[in-house]
């Protein structure tokens, strides 16, 4: 017998909420509520229960952004859950609302296609958009069995617009994860389970990609402590590419991204994942980066009580300069200084000159402390990397494969 042979599911015995086999589709869903009768679908969404490319279903829409509309789905062929992402720009497009069928989800030839309002105006806009949403599951196919980065599994066109389809990962945000601890994490576990992520974004980086949206809504973590960079939708060539659209979160992006015609790169996504790692760390989501250049108010994290080391605390300072000139210009270079060896894979370099943790007021006495000062000095806390590779294998230990992480 074949024990690598799938358990084929009667696709309406699927819940369209987790997809989980239902032993009665009569009734609400067991494990997580959902009940199909009762969903009232987004505006502009697809149906659930509708089949794209012929094997993937769609079920409830887990999430609607600027670009797209994104559902948890079912491979039909591998059986297995997917995330699937459709092109849909907000304000762009629009999909008519079906009113035929014996019920809410009738089925028709055209209620599934999306169209464009104005089309004189938009469609140029909005096939533009298509060809970029492609190109970033190009990109992304890359990365297929990359640690540290959602995979593409499938990407193709219909109903007028695209799709990528993802594998599904069971797990919460970071952000999510700090929330449930509290509001911050320890540096011990964040720098632990960021390893994958440097080591991902340096390869996309060397590919000529950046991804322009890092924040803690935008690394995932799994109940096995594996973070994955996800949502890719701004992601964009910096070497060739002729988008100059401005996409930004306050807070994690840096100057040049305020700017159409700033001058993008890997040190953009440096400044972006230090903010991230400033806010996991401490609660704060720093000021944005244009407010910093006339009044910056962003301490060091040990003067705000955060038990990280010198170095460690010196290495977010410089990923979070203003000017990209002055942060680390690969993440290659600020993995070394944060975790004080080599990125696996890449060679070390000699030690630059050693950061000052002061500044000097303008009577040239030391800074500690005071709003913007970024400069004080507190006794290394021990090599908390290690104490977080601990900790997550003892964690390893006692997972059970359920949803979710435990905090």
């Amino acid at each position: 017998m074949n024990n690598m042979a799938k358990k084929f599911i009667d696709p309406n015995k699927l819940c369209m909420g987790c997809m989980t086999e239902l032993a009665d589709p009569s009734k609400p869903c067991p494990h997580c509520g959902f009940w199909l009768p009762k969903y009232q679908k987004p505006a502009n969404s697809l149906p659930p229960m509708e089949i794209l490319n012929g094997k993937y279903l769609v079920g409830k829409v887990i999430g609607v952004g600027g670009f797209g509309i994104t559902y948890i789905g079912w491979n039909l062929f591998l059986c297995t859950k997917v995330c699937i992402k459709e092109y849909f720009p907000k304000g762009v497009a629009f999909r008519p609302e079906n009113h035929t069928g014996s019920h809410s989800y009738g089925y028709t030839q055209y209620s599934v296609d999306v169209y464009t309002e104005h089309k004189d105006k938009s469609m140029t806009a909005y096939m533009g958009g298509l060809k970029t949403y492609i190109k970033e599951a190009e990109n992304l196919a890359k990365f297929y069995t990359m640690p540290g980065i959602v995979s593409v599994r499938d990407f193709f066109y219909g109903n007028r617009t695209a799709y990528i389809v993802m594998e599904y990962l069971q797990g919460i945000t970071l952000k999510q994860y700090a929330r449930n601890s509290g509001g911050k994490l320890k540096p011990e576990l964040l720098f632990s389970v960021l390893r994958d992520v440097f080591s991902a974004m340096n390869t996309v980086h060397k590919s000529g990609i950046i991804h322009r949206d890092i924040s803690p809504d935008n690394i995932m973590i799994d109940n096995r402590y594996n973070a994955k960079v996800i949502d890719f939708g701004a992601a964009r060539d910096y070497h060739t590419s002729e988008d100059k659209s401005v996409l930004l979160k306050h807070g994690y992006a840096p100057v040049e991204q305020y700017d159409r015609n700033g001058e993008l790169g890997p040190w953009t996504d440096i400044y972006s994942l230090a903010a991230t790692i400033y806010y996991l760390l401490s609660g704060i989501k720093i000021q944005r980066s244009i407010e910093r250049q006339t009044n910056d108010q962003v301490q060091l994290l040990q003067v705000i009580g955060v038990p990280v080391t010198e170095e460690q605390d010196l290495a977010i300072k410089k990923a979070l300069s203003i000017d990209k000139k002055d942060r680390f210009q690969t993440m290659a270079e600020f993995y070394q200084a944060l975790y004080g060896e080599a990125l696996p894979g890449e060679q070390k370099k000699p030690e630059a000159q050693k950061m000052q943790a002061t500044q000097k007021t303008p009577e040239g006495q030391p800074n500690a402390g005071v709003p913007g000062a970024f400069g004080h000095k507190q006794k290394p806390v021990g090599n908390a990397i290690d104490a977080g590779q601990k900790y997550i294998a003892e964690h390893r230990e006692h997972t059970d494969g359920n949803s979710g992480v435990n905090g």
